[in-house]
């Protein structure tokens, strides 16, 4: 199973994923964790999960359905973020559906680790 890691390092309320990704690989050996960045030809295995900050939620939370998304107008390549590159996908029929398990953008807790081990523990079913 590949695990994708989404998010940006440098800023705080994106980081969350690259901030667990040293226990989650000592805690799932068997799991490739991938960082990916969507605006670089990322397209995801079938089968894969995307492990990325989400805006607006205060739990760990999964999503299997792009349209869960707030779809925004693009005006400029800056809009360009990991929604919009997977409804693109989507669209040009590269990928017919995908999870994703999303974190809430505050600081790490032990709560939040917690709750993504479990997840990824549950989806993997190790």
């Amino acid at each position: 199973m590949k695990i994708y890691i989404v998010g940006n390092p440098l800023v705080q309320q994106d980081r969350l994923p690259y901030a667990l990704l040293p226990i989650l690989r000592e805690r799932f050996p068997s799991v490739v964790f991938e960082e990916a960045d969507p605006n670089e030809n990322f397209v995801p295995e079938p089968g894969g999960i995307i492990l990325d900050s989400v805006a607006g939620i205060d739990d760990v939370r999964w999503f299997e359905n792009l349209d869960a998304f707030i779809v925004t107008n693009s005006v400029s390549p800056h809009d360009y973020d990991l929604g919009f590159h997977l409804q693109l996908l989507k669209k040009i029929h590269k990928i017919s559906n995908i999870k994703i398990l999303g974190l809430p953008q505050k600081r790490i807790t032990g709560g939040i680790k917690r709750d993504v081990i479990a997840e990824i523990q549950k989806a993997i079913g190790d």
